[in-house]
């Protein structure tokens, strides 16, 4: 899962700009099983006028790994809304793993 990973970042990073990369879920804390799937939050001027389902189906189209991916995508600005509010966002925040994204 590492080098799906990583693959997947030097292929999003060629597209569009990444913020910030937020591994979260049970595989940032562990205790994921074999086929669990990949939470990541995704930040990105890039998402500015596109919809959820708009981002998530740009961001799919760059993981070609051996689990799903459960992709969340935001703006900076609805980030910064969203990590203090009750909520998955939060959550990533609090107990995800940012991963290198320069």
């Amino acid at each position: 899962m590492i080098k799906d990973l990583e693959k997947f970042k030097v292929k999003l990073k060629r597209s569009i700009q990444i913020d910030k990369l937020i591994l979260f879920g049970s595989r940032a804390r562990g205790d994921h099983f074999l086929d669990s799937d990949v939470d990541l939050l995704i930040v990105s001027k890039a998402f500015k006028g596109s919809s959820m389902s708009e981002r998530i189906a740009e961001i799919l189209k760059f993981w070609d790994g051996e689990v799903d991916i459960e992709p969340i995508c935001y703006t900076p600005e609805e980030f910064r809304k969203k990590k203090d509010q009750i909520g998955i966002v939060q959550q990533a925040v609090k107990e995800g793993k940012e991963l290198a994204v320069s």
